[in-house]
């Protein structure tokens, strides 16, 4: 049987290959005039740089060195554009959105991972997911959300820090904490469901909660077999496809598969207990429960039937809302805090302005208080937490428009490049975020006060995003739809963290920050944390 496994793969592997050599040969010609790197290895391309955890330093090269749209090579040397020019942007996003969609291989992997939603699904059924969900991200809706983001801040304060420092100060893990607290957040406010009790004495995990801890790593294990995703979930039925899953003689594909189960029959109970509660009177159309998934239940109620959802995209939106929340707020704010602790001043003037401000404040002061706006907007505009880029790929050959001529290889002005049908190409948010074409020759400090009212005061162009004249939310039809839930949930846990500690670096060694997958994440002696010296300064 292991023979025949590898037997198969191989076949596979080397059809894919062959195909993407031919693809490379026959369509990418026009893309090399495009100015980038070297190819660094036939076979993996760029990709080894580009994706490596420390690659950093590749991120800053293709940003700094050959212009606005950036040649790179993908497996088997393919030709790939990395974008940061604020007309290209738009055009992907906006302007001819319908030519570049989500690459097959993504979207079955968030298909076999959560179920049918917002990443798994692409056109007409990306628009309907959308549509349906709107109203439950409506500004009305999450200001309504607020005191869900204050109860769990202050139980994180209470629980899992103040009394770890009742007799000093004292090395935290802000990594762990913030984690769990915007879990509990998305868990609270997003599905109506506890995860954590955030109390000292209790060190039980929910088991839902495990599991998304453990889904990607699990899975990106297994990253060599994702292009033939959108291949091998054709072939049979589901039932055919899980029986040969249970035969092969892989572990971590079992885990893998055991995971998702988990995600998938915890979610379903979620979903049929709520559904419950609708039956018996519990959640009606009129009562006050604020919560998304509540939203979506009392939403379905009245929908048509074309735009109700069945249990099983119930439990699709559940997953990705969830992991989605958890994962980008989680690492935003622990940029937000490892900034503080290296810049005193910093924490000293927002801290400050939080105390000077109500406890408990309202959407209208929360976005008030100037500094802190202005300091959240600069940690996502140099710091994005989804880094580096986002995919999309071509769905038919078309032209990419461009906001100043490129130099190409041939020392010839490019004012237009024809993208071929098929070709990845990637929305480089940090490089977006870092253009001097946008931000200004200062573009790569870090400068809260550039910040005045939301608005930099340092803009040159436009860019599509829906915040900041940024990247970090993306634009058009596939932007995050949770990014207001997301910018009050951080600015809630700063004004509850700094109104009672103060931040610090810790001596357990420089902290550096990796890219293992799509999220930015602290890394101290080779493991994910971010140990902060945490001080209690109230009396």
């Amino acid at each position: 049987m292991t023979t025949s496994l590898y037997l198969y793969g191989s076949i596979a592997l080397s059809a894919y290959f062959i195909w993407s050599i031919f693809r490379r040969f026959r369509g990418f010609a026009g893309l090399q005039n495009i100015p980038g790197p070297p190819c660094h290895s036939i076979l993996t391309g760029n990709m080894s740089a580009f994706f490596d955890p420390d690659g950093w330093e590749f991120q800053k090269e293709l940003e700094e060195n050959y212009g606005q749209v950036v040649k790179i090579y993908g497996p088997l040397g393919t030709p790939q554009l990395f974008v940061f020019d604020s007309a290209a942007l738009h055009s992907i996003l906006v302007g001819d959105a319908d030519a570049y969609e989500e690459p097959p291989a993504y979207s079955s992997l968030y298909g076999l991972l959560w179920g049918p939603g917002f990443f798994s699904s692409v056109g007409a059924d990306h628009h309907r997911y959308r549509k349906i969900a709107m109203p439950a991200f409506a500004t009305g809706k999450i200001r309504q959300m607020i005191p869900f983001f204050y109860e769990v801040a202050e139980r994180a304060r209470d629980g899992l820090m103040s009394p770890f420092l009742a007799d000093g100060r004292k090395t935290l893990d802000l990594n762990n904490i913030l984690n769990r607290t915007s879990l509990e957040i998305i868990g609270r406010a997003g599905i109506g469901y506890s995860f954590d009790s955030m109390r000292p004495e209790d060190t039980s995990e929910d088991r839902y909660a495990v599991t998304l801890k453990e889904v990607l790593p699990t899975v990106f294990k297994m990253a060599l077999f994702i292009p033939l995703l959108p291949y091998l979930t054709k072939i049979g039925s589901s039932a055919f496809r899980r029986a040969v899953v249970g035969i092969i003689p892989w572990k971590t594909l079992h885990t893998a598969k055991n995971i998702v189960d988990d995600m998938h029959n915890a979610a379903l109970k979620l979903i049929l207990s709520k559904k419950a509660a609708v039956a018996q009177g519990q959640l009606d159309t009129r009562d006050d429960s604020k919560d998304i998934m509540s939203l979506l239940l009392k939403g379905n109620l009245t929908a048509d039937e074309d735009m109700s959802l069945s249990d099983e995209e119930l439990v699709g939106q559940t997953g990705m809302i969830i992991s989605a929340a958890t994962d980008t707020t989680s690492s935003a704010l622990d940029r937000m805090f490892h900034i503080l602790s290296l810049h005193p001043e910093m924490q000293e003037r927002l801290r400050t302005e939080i105390t000077e401000s109500p406890e408990h404040m309202d959407y209208e002061q929360l976005g008030s208080l100037p500094y802190l706006d202005a300091f959240v907007h600069e940690i996502l505009r140099v710091y994005p937490p989804v880094t580096p880029v986002m995919h999309r790929e071509t769905l038919k050959d078309t032209i990419l428009p461009l906001s100043k001529p490129l130099n190409g290889v041939n020392g010839e002005a490019i004012t237009s490049i024809a993208v071929p049908k098929g070709t990845t190409v990637y929305i480089a948010i940090s490089g977006a975020n870092h253009n001097r074409n946008v931000w200004g020759d200062d573009a790569l400090e870090f400068k809260p006060e550039r910040w005045d009212h939301g608005k930099a005061s340092t803009q040159n162009e436009k860019i599509c995003g829906i915040y900041g004249n940024m990247m970090t939310f993306i634009g058009g039809e596939r932007s995050c739809i949770g990014f207001q839930f997301s910018l009050l949930e951080m600015k809630v846990i700063l004004s509850v963290f700094l109104r009672r500690f103060k931040f610090s670096p810790a001596k357990d060694g420089p902290v550096q920050w990796k890219m293992p997958g799509i999220i930015a994440l602290p890394s101290v002696d080779g493991k994910v944390q971010l140990p902060l010296m945490v001080e209690n300064m109230k009396e």
